[in-house]
């Protein structure tokens, strides 16, 4: 039996897409922040997760997309080894994703995100 980490996250991107192109594929990368329901100081924990979508579904997608939208992303996990600002090696996690879907705020109006408590030292991203 083959071992998959299929995720399914819904969050709010966290700064502007970026485009590019790979070996004539393009490719959209972003970050999302995932909200918890644990709260710290009266304000939100998130998770961040980064994401990858590639092909012509991200062209697709990548003009609807701008800090602060909400979207679903479902794709696979994978873990990433990346240089934090000290100059120290640590492993994040990241999605590839295989589907990204822009949602409507509820009641179809563009609400502000919650207050998020600042990650920590130990946290990767």
């Amino acid at each position: 039996m083959a071992n998959y980490a299929k995720v399914a996250l819904t969050g709010r991107l966290t700064k502007e897409p970026k485009q590019s192109t790979y070996n004539n594929s393009t490719v959209i990368s972003f970050s999302i922040a995932v909200y918890t329901t644990k709260k710290v100081d009266d304000k939100y924990v998130a998770d961040f997760y980064n994401v990858s979508y590639w092909g012509k579904a991200a062209e697709i997608v990548f003009p609807k997309l701008d800090k602060g939208t909400l979207v679903q992303v479902y794709g696979d996990l994978y873990q990433e080894e990346y240089t934090d600002k000290n100059g120290e090696k640590r492993l994040g996690m990241s999605v590839r994703a295989n589907d990204v879907i822009k949602l409507k705020d509820p009641e179809g109006t563009s609400k502000p995100a919650p207050k998020v408590a600042k990650p920590t030292e130990e946290d990767p991203f």
